[in-house]
């Protein structure tokens, strides 16, 4: 009887965490899609109907996005979305230039005709994806950001270095949080947006010609103004990206 009880704790223990490894990749995305809006408590109530899984899967999964710094703990308050700030984007978008660029340099001096190729596919998909506009949906606004993340990605590929990698990723996810809440906003401009495919094209042909300076200058531009594009548009989101209340 208690081996048979043993292997039931077991399986049960491992259900657990089965299912908290799909609830943390489930919300981890809403999260950085900003479908779950920063500052917002997160209830166990509302949150186990949503997902569809109970309080123990659900902690696990909170407590996995607390290290990822996707989700706050307070003790009065519970679980809540973190929030965003100018500060945090700031120095966000600062490490993301330096390890991207990095990266880059280290993708071009690897980099064989499959890199090459998957640059090349990926930046032709995402020309053809348009930008989400006012009325996008959230698959539109999901594709669109699916296909700039497997360009940029498509970039670093070759480095050489998955820890490199990792950290890049991770901070390409944490941008994203704050480039949602501008997207469908900044897309009413066509001069904007032709500016953003040119700066891709610029990054992308300099270095499939391993022209390392001006790729790794390029990108770095590209990223800078994609910091200003969102800090000027700040003020005027604020309310929307964090939860009402001043970030």
């Amino acid at each position: 009887m208690s081996l048979q009880f043993s292997s039931a704790n077991v399986r049960r223990e491992s259900d657990v965490s089965t299912l908290g490894t799909e609830v943390y990749s489930r919300l981890r995305n809403d999260l950085i899609a900003g479908y779950l809006q920063p500052g917002e408590r997160l209830r166990f109530r509302q949150l186990s109907a949503t997902y569809g899984v109970g309080i123990a899967p659900l902690r696990e999964a909170l407590s996995r996005l607390i290290s990822d710094h996707l989700v706050i703990f307070e003790g009065h308050r519970g679980y809540s979305v973190a929030p965003l700030s100018l500060d945090d984007l700031y120095d966000l978008c600062s490490l993301r230039t330096e390890l991207s660029c990095k990266a880059l340099r280290k993708s071009i001096q690897h980099g064989d005709t499959a890199w090459e190729a998957e640059i090349v596919a990926s930046l032709h998909l995402l020309e053809r994806t348009p930008f989400p506009g006012e009325t996008a949906d959230r698959e539109t606004i999901d594709e669109w950001e699916s296909r700039h993340d497997r360009f940029h990605r498509a970039l670093i590929a070759h480095c050489g270095s998955p820890r490199l990698l990792h950290f890049c990723n991770v901070l390409s996810d944490h941008f994203q949080r704050y480039r949602r809440a501008v997207v469908v906003r900044v897309s009413k401009s066509a001069a904007l947006m032709e500016r953003v495919r040119e700066q891709h094209r610029e990054v992308a042909e300099a270095a499939i010609a391993r022209d390392t300076e001006l790729a790794v200058a390029a990108l770095a531009r590209h990223f800078e103004g994609s910091v200003e594009i969102v800090a000027q548009n700040y003020q005027t989101i604020s309310k929307n990206i964090s939860g009402g209340k001043s970030a």
